[in-house]
């Protein structure tokens, strides 16, 4: 150190000094420590303990430390003041004592604790002040401090949850990224489908909710990632609700004066039923479940707008044979019929002065039924030897009727362009499955392994379909021409695909690894469809859009991974080569053949620090073929205003992956941020090419552009407002996607921008009442390089409050307000207000509960998306269920009673 920085440095401490003790006020400000010793009751010191210091009278979490391993503790820099000191430790009863900060630092002396006779749940009562803890690469949410509803389930508990997002259909988002997955006590729940769990579930089993990205079968055997991570949210559930048994009995009857349902339009009735069942028998080895569903409320798994009446019924069964030997699998049976009403409005890009408005009805029906098996199975033979197997099997079959009628109009004149009236009735059948073998064998003590893996899919759909248009054409002088098109179309497609590969892993000492790895793997499929024209009722086939062809890719790749890793770091850097060899041979035309080489390069880093926060970073590329869609050489007329050619010289695209999210939670004021960001750019980008003629009918096909580039942020930040006992979320989320497509060979090169604000306010006492109420406002600006005309920025919002009042322990009082705003600017469409009210009564000891509730009580439901494309704006308005009163019963299965016991209110 220079002399000038030493002086100054003298110079500091002399001053601070100085003010210390000539200020008595800042004197008093002073901080100690509180050290002590935490041990059984044969006086051992006991490892791992926690040991916070409360505030007095409110019992705020100010400090907090782990015993060390001889039981020793130290709480830093603590001012003056009265404190709880409250000790915990699993299978021990909690220790809490006051003590007071002076002037000195505190010895707490030997802590003794003793062993708990029975379970207790002092350890939630500590916790409550923990809303989570941030790991590196999990987020682990304490469901105590979080509270819900009586009776609710797992996703209405999700949705309290900062950073987690819950859409209506039941997509979950966390940080900004699709849930894939679904765990209960670590052990896949119904195969790869979310929603059987957090929809089934009840919130009061779940002690606590992690969030963490999964790794690959691959990555888990060699333990260097790679790159294939899922979001994945495990369910850790109260100790009671590990072993017996326990469900619930649900059932629903109403009507009303809404839209009533057309999925039986003879019946004319406006009933309205919900009933669901679900029981699960759990142990420390095995897991079983069971759930039914029927309703015609539009709830459930996979229901879309319009009105849907859905039968669901499923079976899950897990079961451990030792640490690393158990098998997990499920059946799930879901059948649903759906109709939508909707009206479409489109303004379209056609060109660098052309422009059009589309207005669109359509009645669509569909009658889904569709059976899945899901198998995941683990062998260990011995420590380091592995087999897993993972299955999935598939069958499912679709009838559809779609009646559509569009027009198109000229923006700039309001001519009629075009219309057409269309019907289309089909059915089709699409049986698939798919199988993955991991194999791993440790070769030394030190960590040398092989790990080899061998993957394939097989998808078969069918479709056979009828197709009755009637197309009109306009010139500018409005004489018009009108074809009739009615044809008997079939198409068979089969997709194969299998690859196998091996690695090798080298340790280099206790915390490094390099994998060295090879694969091969194919795509092999055919696809025909033949189209016969119906003249004087005798089938014609057409050959022009009638065709046949096969495709066939190979890849070859290899490389390397190179792993480090601290109990507080992590990096991983790896590149790998891909030639990938491309055959499609379509009938009556010349084989095309290409060879593409490419290098992949890929990158992780994750790391914990002190006080909560962790950072994560990953880059990857990848490349993505052309599907059979994009590929088929033959024409898809099915709607003849919007013409759609298959390209079979397309190219694979090439992107590049960048990620990193940053989390924090202050662990004293109870403040979190949750920040992240994607960035993705794509080189040789498929796009949509059109050719619009004179009476804006187009032809649509495939084509590969230079490059596209899009990138989504958001910051998610919440934080108590102690003076009011509120508390308060706040979001910020930018997206920004700038792409290139083609009309009539000019190029458009779009930029779409959307920022969405977003606050949500609410109490955090909620003995006697649950409010929360919030704010989401979406501003989008969108600009077209071909014609600047059609260049437009709105405003889309949405407001909501959701208040709850508790009378006792049995009574219920809740009503909702979901008011959703579109900028009158774009489409002048109507506002949606949706309005909710409920009064609910438990009895039978809090096992049973009726509910009489009204939704949609101002009877203005409908389900509206809006769309920003690369040539258009869209808004779809659905026609969905309105107004219906309910009255409910449920009765809890098994052990455990109602919310008295903490998890319903706080």
């Amino acid at each position: 150190m220079s002399r000038i920085s030493t002086c100054g440095l003298a110079a500091c401490v002399v001053m601070t000094c100085g003010i210390l003790l000539s200020d008595p006020a800042l004197a008093q400000e002073r901080q100690f420590d509180v050290s002590g010793v935490v041990a059984d009751s044969a006086g051992k010191g006991i490892r791992g303990a926690m040991v916070v210091a409360l505030t007095r009278p409110d019992s705020m979490l100010k400090k907090f430390a782990t015993t060390g391993s001889s039981g020793a503790f130290t709480l830093t820099r603590l001012p003056p003041g009265e404190y709880i000191l409250q000790v915990t430790f699993a299978g021990y009863q909690p220790v809490r004592r006051d003590f007071a900060v002076t002037d000195a630092n505190v010895n707490a002396g030997t802590v003794s604790l003793t062993l708990a006779a029975v379970e207790i749940d002092a350890l939630v009562v500590s916790a409550q002040h923990v809303p989570f803890v941030v790991k590196r690469d999990t987020i682990d949410y304490n469901i105590a401090a979080f509270p819900t509803r009586p009776n609710a389930n797992v996703e209405d508990l999700l949705r309290r949850l900062p950073g987690i997002e819950v859409a209506a259909d039941g997509t979950i988002k966390a940080q900004g990224e699709e849930v894939r997955n679904v765990l209960v006590e670590g052990k896949e729940f119904f195969g790869n489908d979310p929603r059987v769990a957090t929809q089934n579930l009840p919130a009061d089993a779940v002690e606590r909710v992690q969030v963490y990205d999964r790794e690959s079968d691959m990555a888990e055997f060699t333990g260097i990632a790679d790159g294939e991570e899922e979001r994945t949210i495990n369910l850790q559930l109260k100790e009671e609700a590990k072993s017996g048994y326990f469900g619930r009995i649900h059932g629903g009857l109403g009507g009303g004066v809404g839209t009533e349902t057309v999925v039986d339009p003879d019946a004319g009735r406006t009933a309205r039923y919900d009933g669901e069942f679900s029981i699960n028998r759990f142990s420390l080895t095995t897991q079983l479940a069971a759930v039914a569903s029927a309703n015609n409320i539009n709830e459930g798994r996979n229901t879309g707008q319009g009105f849907t009446e859905t039968l669901d019924l499923g079976l899950n069964a897990s079961r451990d044979f030792g640490t690393d030997s158990w098998v997990r699998s499920s059946y799930t049976l879901n059948s649903q019929d759906n109709l939508q009403n909707s009206a479409t409005q489109r303004q379209e890009l056609l060109g660098s002065e052309v422009a059009s408005i589309l207005n669109q009805a359509a009645s669509q029906t569909s009658d889904d039924l569709t059976h899945r098996l899901n198998l995941n199975t683990n062998v260990a033979f011995a420590d380091g030897h592995d087999l897993r197997l993972r299955a999935n099997l598939s069958q499912g079959s679709n009838s559809f009727g779609n009646e559509i009628f569009q027009q198109t109009l000229a923006a700039t004149t309001g001519d009629t362009v075009n219309r057409a009236a269309t019907n289309s009735t089909g059915e089709s059948s699409v049986p698939g499955g798919s199988a993955q073998l991991t194999w791993r064998k440790r070769l030394s003590e030190g960590g040398r392994s092989v790990v080899a893996e061998a993957r394939a899919s097989l998808n078969k759909p069918e479709q056979v379909s009828n197709l009755n248009s009637i197309v009109e054409t306009f010139d500018s002088s409005g004489a018009g021409m009108t074809r009739e098109t009615l044809q008997e179309q079939s198409r068979d497609t089969k997709t194969l695909n299998h690859t196998l590969r091996i690695s090798f892993i080298e340790p280099f000492g206790s915390r490094a690894r390099l994998e060295v790895f090879g694969e091969r793997s194919a795509i092999e499929g055919d696809e025909t469809k033949s189209v016969y024209d119906i003249d004087s009722g005798s089938p014609i086939f057409n050959d022009l859009l009638s065709s046949s062809f096969t495709r066939n890719y190979t890849y070859l790749r290899g490389g390397s991974r190179f792993s480090h890793q601290t109990p507080a770091r992590q990096f991983v850097v790896g590149l790998q080569f891909q030639s990938a060899d491309i055959n499609v041979n379509v009938v009556g035309e010349d084989p095309i053949a290409n060879r593409y080489n490419r290098i992949l390069p890929f990158a992780n880093f994750r790391a914990q620090f002190e006080g909560q926060r962790s950072l994560n970073i990953d880059y990857r590329t990848a490349t993505r073929e052309p599907s059979v869609t994009e590929l088929q050489p033959y024409v898809n007329n099915s709607n003849p205003l919007f013409v759609y050619v298959g390209n079979p010289d397309l190219s694979p695209e090439y992107t590049h992956f960048l990620r990193g999210e940053y989390r924090s939670f202050d662990m004293f004021s109870f403040t979190n941020l949750f920040v992240n960001l994607r960035f993705t750019y794509t080189k040789n980008n498929i796009v949509q090419s059109k050719t619009v003629n004179e009476n804006a009918r187009q032809v649509i096909t495939s084509v590969n552009s230079d490059h596209a580039w899009s990138t989504t942020g958001g910051v998610n930040f919440g934080t108590p407002i102690r003076p009011i006992g509120a508390k308060v979320d706040l979001g910020y989320r930018i997206t920004y996607s700038t792409a290139a497509d083609f009309v009539n060979q000019d190029e458009n090169v779009s930029r779409v921008l959307q920022n969405t604000v977003s606050v949500r306010l609410e109490n955090r006492t909620k003995d006697l009442f649950d409010v929360r109420t919030g704010a989401s406002l979406t501003f989008n600006n969108v600009t077209y390089s071909l014609n600047q005309d059609l260049n437009q920025k709105y405003l889309n919002s949405t407001v909501y409050a959701d208040a709850s009042y508790y009378l006792g322990y049995a009574w219920t009082f809740n009503a909702s307000l979901n008011y959703r705003i579109y900028d009158q600017d774009v489409f002048a469409g109507q506002n949606v207000p949706l309005l909710r009210a409920s009064i609910s009564h438990t009895f039978l000891d809090e096992r049973a509960e009726i509910e009489l509730s009204g939704l949609d009580l101002l009877n203005q439901n409908q389900g509206v998306s809006i769309i920003n494309s690369s040539s258009y704006i869209q808004e779809r308005r659905t026609e969905s269920l309105g107004r219906y009163a309910m009255l409910r019963f449920m009765y809890r299965l098994g052990r455990g009673r109602g919310p008295r016991g903490g998890f319903g209110r706080r």
